[in-house]
């Protein structure tokens, strides 16, 4: 067995490994609520410099779910960090990432390594799987009543899914941003939501939708939201659960989303 499957498995059965196993969906909306548990860097790199914001997205949700931390041990060597990375960004393992406390000064120590898996990412299901990326289609606007139902339609995803769901906010053009949505809930006339915006990683911001919207802002970005990578849980969960024997996670009825890979990023 390598050095990083002993570090991977030599907690299993200690009092940190057991609190991992007992977390619950309201434990992870707590824990992401501080900025230690966040990528301590903003969306950038990319294709084009355009950013890698929906795979940020998601390395943030894999890491909050399958990242234990031993800060009392050694730093890791640069072939652990890569298959730490590897396996958050695939989803399928649990891993402890020695030497640090929380996922902000992981990431920002090894940020050139994080920007390279969230690059490879995007290639791979950008070029890899480029019939999907171009089939990707959605409106900047919608009328206020087609609005009002997909507003309703992502608080459902909301209620029905685990934390945080993903969103893909479709602006005018082919531009497109991705957020993490914490917390959705009513207001007198619409909804208001808390997200984590990989372009200010460390913030909590707030959108609200006023029934009679056309659209949802966020800084100078108008757009619609469309709920996607839900089929993410499954893979995260199955992860936990072969380390967790008695995990409260499982992937029974999340509803899928608009927007869904048919294929398993390597």
């Amino acid at each position: 067995m390598n050095t990083f499957l002993i570090i991977l498995y030599s907690l299993m059965s200690s009092a940190h490994a057991t609190d991992f196993c007992e977390r619950t969906n309201q434990d992870i909306a707590q824990l992401l609520v501080d900025p230690a548990n966040r990528i301590g860097f903003k969306n950038n790199g990319g294709l084009f410099n355009g950013g890698v914001c929906w795979w940020h997205s998601r390395l943030q949700r894999s890491s909050i779910y399958l990242a234990q931390f031993k800060p009392e041990a050694d730093l890791p060597t640069d072939s652990q960090v890569e298959e730490i990375l590897t396996s958050l960004r695939k989803m399928d393992h649990v891993v402890v990432i020695p030497g640090f406390k929380d996922f902000q000064s992981f990431s920002s120590q090894y940020q050139k390594q994080v920007q390279k898996t969230l690059d490879h990412w995007q290639f791979i299901d950008g070029f890899i799987n480029q019939e999907w990326i171009r089939g990707i289609s959605g409106k900047s606007s919608l009328p206020a009543s087609e609005m009002k139902a997909q507003m309703d339609k992502i608080l459902d995803s909301y209620l029905k899914s685990p934390t945080p769901i993903w969103i893909m906010l479709q602006i005018k053009g082919i531009t497109s941003h991705a957020l993490l949505v914490m917390e959705m809930k009513p207001t007198d006339d619409g909804y208001q939501l808390s997200v984590i915006d990989s372009n200010h990683p460390q913030d909590s911001r707030t959108i609200s939708y006023h029934e009679g919207d056309t659209y949802l802002s966020l800084g100078d970005m108008d757009f619609v939201p469309y709920v996607g990578f839900q089929n993410d849980f499954k893979s995260i969960f199955a992860a936990i659960q072969e380390t967790c024997k008695n995990t409260s996670f499982n992937d029974k009825s999340i509803p899928m989303g608009e927007i869904e890979l048919n294929t398993i990023s390597q």
